[in-house]
C-alpha cells in the first residue's frame, strides 16, 4: 500500500514538474550560449523580430509551437517596450 501511494506521488509530481522544464521565462532573455544551443536543436526554428512581441506574432503566423524555448538579443532588449531593436526567439516546429 505504501509503495502504491509513493508511486502515485512520484507520477503526479513528475507530471506537474516536467512540462515546466526547458520553457522560456517570458520576461527574461536566455544566456547567449544556451540560446545558440537551442538554435542548433533538431526541429527548432529561429524567428527574428522587433522585440519579443513581434517575434511571437511572427511565430504564431508560421504555426510554431508555444511557449518559445528562449529569447535573446545582443543588446538585451527583447522585453523592452517599445522594442528598440532586433530580438531572436527559438520555437519548436
Amino acid at each position: 500500500m505504501f509503495f502504491t501511494l509513493l508511486r502515485l506521488l512520484v507520477i503526479v509530481s513528475a507530471a506537474t514538474l516536467i512540462p515546466s522544464i526547458g520553457h522560456a521565462n517570458p520576461i527574461r532573455e536566455t544566456a547567449e550560449n544556451d540560446f545558440l544551443d537551442l538554435v542548433d536543436g533538431e526541429g527548432n526554428v529561429l524567428v527574428q523580430g522587433q522585440g519579443a512581441a513581434d517575434v511571437n506574432r511572427k511565430a504564431r503566423s508560421q504555426g510554431l509551437t508555444f511557449p518559445a524555448l528562449g529569447y535573446w538579443s545582443p543588446e538585451g532588449h527583447c522585453f523592452v517596450e517599445p522594442a528598440p531593436g532586433d530580438c531572436n526567439g527559438v520555437f519548436k516546429r
